[in-house]
């Protein structure tokens, strides 16, 4: 297995597999076993064996054996989040699995989520893994290889009144979202529509990051928080919880890891996770999160919804 090393544009950053507190006092559901690294520097759990004929893939489609995988390690958990130099998540284990399986070295580089499509049209990065949602606009730009279904929601404080909201009884009230998310997307849209109908637009207020957006929610700076529904579940269910979800889930969609558009590879990345899910190794890492109720059968390639 070749070694894995990661970078960020402030300091190096150690993918790790153990156990770790998130910004919000959030912790993750398991930890790894460490593996005996090339370098000794890596302490991410080995989920995998090289594939010869899927390594072969991956040179044929013009990678060196590096792969530069961008994500935004401030979304949280259970997707991905760093603290002391040190990153866990979902998205990080399917990154560590996918190299370990394409016997290729990961380049992590941490960049904000709103930063991903753009650099991947540029062709700095490889792919991005990190809990994008596929959708039809941005297939304009990248492709995807979806590997968990997931959908939008909103959260309130705990305390909150608001049971079952939705898109459509957003108008006037204020709703913070991501920089650069479906959800953004979607409530930008909503907003138009409620002008249209003659009712208060939506107060959208837009962070940069999702903790900055938890804690408007909490401090009560905003009234809900709309971002991705497996996430609002899992911030949900931690111990002295101060927020809730209020609705049902909104736009159910796949999650994907997103390529340049027309990547060569777009296929390999699609046998390589077919393999992880046909060995078992997918399905025991979403276990470790908690989400494995979005589990697939089958790597579908840009299977948006809407």
């Amino acid at each position: 297995m070749r070694a894995l090393r990661s970078a960020s544009a402030q300091r190096p950053l150690t993918l790790v597999g153990v156990t770790m507190s998130a910004c919000l006092a959030l912790t993750a559901c398991g930890s790894g076993d460490a593996p005996d690294g090339d370098d000794g520097s890596s302490s991410a759990p080995v989920w995998t064996e090289t594939d010869p004929d899927l390594a072969a893939e991956l040179e044929a489609a013009g990678n060196d054996g590096t792969l530069v995988v961008a994500t935004d390690l401030t979304i949280g958990l259970p997707w991905a989040v760093e603290e002391d130099g040190e990153q866990t998540g979902l998205d990080i284990d399917l990154a560590t699995a996918l190299g370990e399986v394409l016997g290729a070295e990961i380049d992590l580089q941490n960049t904000s989520f709103d930063s991903l499509i753009p650099g991947l049209v540029a062709n700095r990065y490889d792919v991005s893994i990190s809990a994008m949602l596929d959708n039809k606009k941005r297939q304009e730009q990248v492709d995807f290889v979806d590997f968990i279904i997931d959908a939008s929601g909103f959260i309130v404080p705990v305390d909150s009144d608001l049971a079952d909201l939705t898109l459509e009884t957003s108008c006037g009230r204020t709703i913070g979202v991501v920089r650069g998310s479906a959800e953004e997307m979607y409530l930008t849209e909503q907003s138009g529509k409620c002008e249209a109908q003659g009712e208060p637009a939506v107060d959208l207020q837009v962070f940069q990051q999702l903790q900055q957006g938890v804690l408007a929610v909490t401090s009560g700076r905003i009234e809900a928080l709309c971002g991705d529904k497996l996430q609002n579940a899992y911030l949900e269910s931690q111990p002295g919880a101060q927020v809730k979800q209020a609705g049902g889930a909104i736009n159910e969609a796949p999650v994907g890891m997103a390529l340049p558009k027309g990547s060569e590879l777009v296929p390999v990345f699609q046998k390589a996770l077919q393999e992880l899910i046909d060995s078992g190794v997918y399905l025991e890492i979403l276990k470790k999160y908690g989400v494995e109720g979005g589990a697939l059968e089958t790597a579908t390639v840009n299977d948006a919804r809407n």
